[in-house]
C-alpha cells in the first residue's frame, strides 16, 4: 500500500455516509456510534483541510471537495471487496481448473472423468494436457499431475499426494507375438524396439538388468517417442514392442488386445502425483476430486512380478 494512504478508517465511515446522507443511517450500517462516525469524519476533515459535508435546512448534502472525494471512495471499495471476494475461501461448487501430462490425462484420466461428473455434479472440471509442470500458486491452475522423474515439489506451501505407482512392461500386440514368438527375453530383439525418450525407462535399462548386452546386435531397429500415448499407439497397431507403465494398458491386457510380452519389469517403478496449493481458496473441490482420483487409483499399485529363469543369448 502507498504510504500516502491514510485515515483508511475515516475514509470508509465517510464513503458510508457520503451514501446515507445521515451519520445516522451510516453509523447503523457500520454497528458503531453516531458520535464514532462524527469523530471519524472530522478527523477526515481536520486532515484534508477542507468541509466534506454541509447543511441545508434539515438535509446534510456533500460538499464538491466531498462529491469528488466520494466518487474515488465509491470506486476503489468496490475494487477492494472485489480484491477480497475473490481470494476468499470458495465452496465446493464451481470451476476445477487440471493440468496432467497428456499421457496420462489421454489414457487414464478422460475416460474416468464422467464418473466424478456424475458423482459431484456441482463441480466443472476444465482439464489441460502440458507435458511441462504448471506452477499452481500462479493462480491459472488448480492441480497439477505429473510423475516422480519431472515432479520437483519440496515447499511447505504444497500439497503433494501420490496417485499411482505402477510397474514399466514390455508390451505388444498378440499378433506380434504369435509371429516372432516371444520366449525368452532375447527375442524381443528380434522386434521394432519403441521407448520413450526418457533415460529412466529405456530398453538399454531393461536389458542391462538380465544382464544382456542388445547393443551387440546391430540389425536392432530402435524408434524413440515423445509420449506414452505415442508409443502405445503404435504397439495397439501391431508395430513393435514398446516399454510403458502398466495402469496405461491394463484396460487393453484384461480385453486381451494388448499382451505383456515378457514377465520382467524394469526394477524402477513410475509414480504419478498430484499437487496443489496448501492454501487454495479452492480446496474443498481440489480435494474432492483428488480424493476421487485416489479411489480409482485403488488396486493400480501393482505388486512385484517374477522374472523367469533364461539362457544369456550366445553371443559371438
Amino acid at each position: 500500500m502507498s504510504n500516502r494512504v491514510t485515515h483508511l478508517k475515516a475514509a470508509h465511515y465517510f464513503s458510508v455516509a457520503s451514501q446515507t446522507l445521515s451519520y445516522t443511517k451510516a453509523a447503523k450500517q457500520l454497528n458503531v456510534s453516531q458520535a464514532a462516525v462524527s469523530q471519524q469524519i472530522r478527523l477526515l476533515e481536520e486532515y484534508l483541510g477542507v468541509p466534506l459535508f454541509y447543511r441545508s435546512g434539515r438535509d446534510m448534502r456533500l460538499t464538491s471537495q466531498g462529491q469528488v472525494l466520494a466518487e474515488h471512495l465509491d470506486q476503489a471499495f468496490e475494487h477492494i471487496g472485489k480484491g477480497l471476494e475473490s481470494v476468499k475461501l470458495e465452496p465446493l461448487e464451481g470451476t476445477l481448473l487440471v493440468s496432467g501430462l497428456q499421457s496420462f490425462v489421454s489414457l487414464w484420466l478422460m475416460p474416468k472423468l464422467w464418473r466424478f461428473s456424475d458423482r459431484q455434479k456441482d463441480i466443472t472440471v476444465k482439464l489441460f494436457s502440458s507435458d511441462e509442470s504448471r506452477d499452481i500458486h500462479a493462480g491459472k491452475i488448480d492441480v497439477g499431475i505429473d510423475d516422480n522423474q519431472h515432479l520437483t515439489v519440496d515447499r511447505a506451501d504444497t500439497v503433494k499426494r501420490t496417485l499411482i505407482s505402477s510397474d514399466i512392461i514390455p508390451v505388444c500386440s498378440p499378433s506380434l507375438a504369435a509371429r516372432i514368438g516371444l520366449f525368452q527375453p532375447t527375442d524381443l530383439l528380434k522386434c521394432w524396439m519403441i521407448q520413450v525418450d526418457d533415460s529412466s525407462y529405456q530398453w538399454k535399462t531393461w536389458f542391462e538388468e538380465l544382464a544382456i548386452c542388445p547393443i551387440r546386435n546391430k540389425s536392432i531397429l530402435w524408434a524413440e517417442v515423445n509420449s506414452w500415448y505415442m508409443g502405445i499407439s503404435a504397439v495397439k497397431a501391431g508395430h513393435g514392442v514398446f516399454l510403458c507403465p502398466k495402469f496405461m494398458v491394463q484396460k487393453e491386457l484384461d480385453e486381451g488386445t494388448l499382451i505383456q510380452a515378457y514377465p520382467k519389469a524394469l526394477n524402477t517403478k513410475i509414480e504419478f502425483h498430484a499437487y496443489y496449493a496448501k492454501n487454495s481458496p479452492r480446496k474443498a473441490r481440489i480435494e474432492a476430486f483428488v480424493d476421487w482420483m485416489k479411489e480409482e487409483s485403488n488396486g493400480q499399485s501393482d505388486a512385484p512380478i517374477k522374472t523367469e529363469n533364461h539362457q544369456p543369448l550366445p553371443w559371438p
